[in-house]
């Protein structure tokens, strides 16, 4: 059987999973493809180790890529493993992260888990200590923004691994109650009806603009980042606008 004989599989596995090296073999050699530059060809043995494929693929360093990648899924004893699309759009995010970008869009049909794939990447951001800053030196804060109570709900529900003191529901009883908002928190979780309220000055502007390391808006389509959106002030105000 010719070395080549599983490429084609190979490589739709690859394309599938954004993989940039697809390999094929027939037990005695190897096959590469390099789908970024079409280049390919018979490579000799051994196979590479995974620090040489590593090295293939990220030739250059990245210090949170590298912090990123130590942290493991929470999986949640097991229960959860992600699926090819929602691993992909997570080390996407990620990625992006890592090389400073500031505004990133996830474009996913309905019931591919676009909640749990924003806790997978708070999670991680939340244990690399990713923050603003550039340095390690603190844990991330985190607003996940909605325009809907059972959205908002939800996500505060499934990012139940947190730490209890690491997550923070602001709703307009938790504001009554307290006379202000929330800070001692990672993660917020909110609705962009609540943040608009208050009296005299809306909810959000008691936050300083560089209180939040990144902004979740979920459904962002429905006119939470349109430009003529009646709360693109809130990003305004954040710095993300």
């Amino acid at each position: 059987m010719s070395v080549r004989e599983g490429i084609a599989q190979a490589k739709d596995y690859a394309q599938r999973l954004g993989a940039r090296w697809a390999f094929a073999s027939n037990g005695l050699g190897w096959y590469r493809v390099d789908l970024a530059t079409g280049e390919e060809g018979e490579i000799s043995l051994p196979f590479p180790t995974p620090d040489a494929l590593w090295s293939l693929v990220f030739s250059e360093t990245n210090a949170w890529r590298e912090r990123f990648g130590a942290v493991p899924f929470e999986t949640d004893g097991g229960k959860w493993e992600p699926r090819y699309y929602q691993h992909r759009a997570i080390t996407a995010v990620l990625e992006a992260i890592a090389q400073g970008t500031r505004r990133i869009l996830l474009t996913l049909a309905t019931g591919t888990g676009k909640t749990s794939i924003a806790f997978q990447i708070a999670w991680v951001l939340f244990q690399a200590k990713w923050n603003l800053s550039g340095e390690p030196s603190r844990r991330p804060r985190i607003l996940f923004l909605a325009d809907r109570n059972i959205l908002a709900d939800q996500a505060y529900n499934a990012f139940s691994a947190f730490p209890p003191d690491a997550i923070a529901r602001i709703d307009p009883g938790s504001l009554r109650k307290q006379a202000r908002v929330p800070k001692n928190a990672s993660v917020f979780f909110t609705l962009f009806q609540t943040f608009m309220t208050g009296d005299g000055e809306p909810v959000f502007t008691g936050y300083p603009p560089d209180f939040f390391d990144f902004i979740i808006v979920d459904e962002c389509h429905r006119g939470g980042a349109n430009d003529e959106s009646q709360w693109r002030g809130i990003l305004e105000h954040f710095s993300l606008g």
